[in-house]
């Protein structure tokens, strides 16, 4: 029988608990994976599932920045959205004679005066969602993505967006360019 030397066997068995840690990872499940890049933080990413039929879906998450910087666009993969735009959900007021404005938004059409989780809106006042050219994430603070704020908007879904499943999003942002996070699909 071979005798190993015990700074070996301690260094095997340290070895062995590390790769068993990290192979373990979170205990939450449907914990998102964080993603950093050039100063730029990715955590907590999430994607709302949607019934079937439902043409858009939504996106959320928390960007922390230790410099500063600004997300300018999103993206998904095309077999999973025809398009992805950066939004923000606004109030929407009613004027007396019934007609909406916020004071700030252009007309829109039917289709786009609905929140994310695909309830409309009635016209007499309430939320509704716009693109925004960007958001700045100011420096050492985070901006979050989340239902009825900032989120990331899937627009043409080419199929269910089903709990369980994972969506690759892929940040933008001006200075620390692009930043890949791995979102699970879950209820909410």
């Amino acid at each position: 029988m071979t005798r190993r030397h015990p700074l070996v066997v301690a260094f095997a068995a340290i070895a062995l608990a590390a790769l068993f840690v990290s192979a373990c990872g979170s205990s939450e499940s449907d914990a998102g994976s964080d993603a950093s890049s050039g100063g730029v933080e990715v955590t907590d990413a999430w994607v709302r599932a949607t019934p079937g039929g439902a043409t858009r879906g939504a996106a959320y998450m928390v960007i922390s920045s230790e410099d500063g910087d600004r997300l300018v666009s999103a993206s998904v993969p095309t077999d999973v959205a025809g398009t992805t735009e950066v939004h923000e959900t606004v109030a929407v007021e009613s004027s007396d004679d019934g007609s909406t404005d916020n004071g700030t938004m252009d007309e829109m059409s039917s289709d786009e005066t609905s929140v994310e989780d695909g309830s409309e809106m009635s016209g007499m006042g309430g939320m509704t969602m716009r693109e925004v050219a960007g958001i700045d994430i100011p420096a050492g603070g985070s901006v979050s993505l989340e239902p009825g704020g900032y989120h990331v908007m899937l627009l043409d879904l080419k199929a269910p967006l089903t709990e369980g499943e994972t969506v690759s999003i892929t940040l933008t942002f001006e200075d620390a360019g692009t930043v890949v996070v791995e979102a699970p699909v879950r209820a909410s």
